[in-house]
């Protein structure tokens, strides 16, 4: 029975709050040594044993690939086994990844490592955080999101430097090591402390329950309403990451590997401002506008990016594409919150950025792919820009619109016959002859 006191989501003493605080330090650590650590791994690992690039990072793209589809059931993991024991499994599982690639000899080792990485992924991944946190909060919900996910941008500033510092002092193999050794000591006793979903008292009325299978997932690809955001988000991010991996590349030939390397790092920063932002407004605005706007905005930039060699308009483009960066991972939690069932939030979440994670994966790829063809970054560049102008408007299109398509792309290559279901939309010059038929 909910207690007859308001739940105060606004209170810094709401113990809501304290979960963020946890799982912010969660998505550091995760996308600190699960994405953004990776080009150490590549770099290191070719360097001590000589293995080929493309085998290392066809490793790292396994992993991000089959951390997505695995997080797809992220919703049946925490009602089956609840937050607390997810999310030290994905602790002990980034430890024991961490551990096999300080110690790998041979491919077995390291696909070894990246298969456990993918593991840790569904236990501290994005989709499991949004999920913890969006069941203690209702009208925050975004804020809550935001901040938790602003862990994942602060990990490209804070933690990866960090680690190149460790591995220049004490070698790649022992670094890998006391990063999982912290990993453990820092983040167990907070999960086991805090992390838990909220209470029947301490829920706000409104709040999402814990996850339920209120929708099937099968049920879900076959709506029109869920592609209509995925589908954009999809796109959307295939484009983002492609451009952050091949960054320093497409920027070195104009103004040089160092000024390059200013340039992401302006870009990170400008993801972190970017979350900030989208964290303060978030609950005033309407998502799929938000997110139209940061999809052009990017297309902006990267067309910019394309066509000039001036440094100055160079960077200004880097930071308009970094603002947008981390609102394209938070914005989707926030469109499954105003247009599904609470109960369905984790279910909804976890397949979509399922889809969306498995397509991403692919933008580097893709990039790398068309550049060889056509021997320059200008066409997969201008691709981007294409494929990301169809996406914001993509994503201005409701499930109601979505829907009302699917519905005409059915019936297009028929011949429309007199029906109930023909006679349910009349034009104005000719109406319905009986109400009834």
């Amino acid at each position: 029975m909910r207690g007859s006191s308001p739940v105060n989501e606004q209170s810094l003493h709401y113990a809501g709050w304290r979960v963020v605080a946890a799982l912010f330090l969660v998505e550091m650590s995760i996308f600190g040594f699960g994405m953004y650590g990776q080009g150490i791994y590549v770099t290191e690992l070719r360097r001590l044993i000589g293995w080929p690039t493309g085998l290392i990072a066809t490793g790292t793209t396994i992993s991000l690939v089959l951390g997505s589809l695995l997080s797809v059931f992220v919703s049946d993991l925490l009602r089956w086994i609840g937050p607390c024991r997810l999310v030290l499994a994905g602790i002990a599982a980034l430890a024991a990844a961490l551990a096999l690639l300080a110690s790998a000899n041979s491919v077995v080792q390291l696909y070894a490592g990246f298969f456990v990485l993918a593991l840790a992924w569904v236990g501290l991944g994005a989709v499991t955080a949004a999920a913890i946190v969006g069941a203690w909060f209702d009208r925050k919900r975004g804020l809550a999101i935001s901040l938790t996910f602003t862990g994942a941008t602060c990990s490209g500033i804070v933690l990866t430097p960090g680690l190149v510092l460790l591995v220049e002092a004490i070698g790649f193999r022992n670094a890998l090591w006391v990063a999982a050794a912290c990993a453990v000591v820092v983040l167990v006793p907070l999960v086991v402390a805090i992390i838990r979903f909220p209470l029947e008292q301490e829920r706000p009325a409104e709040s999402a329950a814990p996850p339920s299978e209120a929708l099937s997932r099968m049920s879900l690809l076959r709506s029109a309403g869920f592609w209509s955001f995925t589908a954009p988000f999809a796109s959307a991010l295939l484009v983002q990451v492609a451009f952050i991996v091949h960054q320093i590349a497409i920027l070195t030939p104009v103004i040089g590997f160092q000024q390059a390397g200013g340039a992401v790092s302006l870009t990170t920063a400008m993801a972190l401002a970017g979350r900030i932002g989208l964290g303060l407004l978030v609950d005033r605005i309407n998502p799929r506008r938000a997110t139209a706007l940061s999809i052009l905005s990017q297309a902006a930039a990267l067309a910019v990016i394309g066509r000039s060699s001036d440094s100055t308009a160079l960077f200004l483009a880097c930071a308009v594409f970094g603002f947008s960066i981390g609102n394209l991972i938070t914005l989707p939690a926030l469109i499954v919150q105003r247009e599904f069932a609470p109960g369905a939030f984790g279910v909804v979440l976890g397949l979509s950025m399922g889809v969306s994670g498995v397509v991403n994966a692919l933008g580097p790829a893709a990039m790398g792919l068309l550049r060889d063809i056509t021997g320059g970054y200008a066409t997969p560049i201008f691709a981007g820009v294409a494929i990301h102008i169809v996406s914001a408007l993509a994503v201005l299109v409701t499930p109601a619109g979505a829907k009302r398509i699917a519905i005409a792309l059915r019936r297009f290559p028929s011949v429309r016959s007199a029906s109930p279901h023909t006679a349910s939309m009349p034009s104005a010059r000719h109406p319905p002859e009986s109400p009834g038929h």
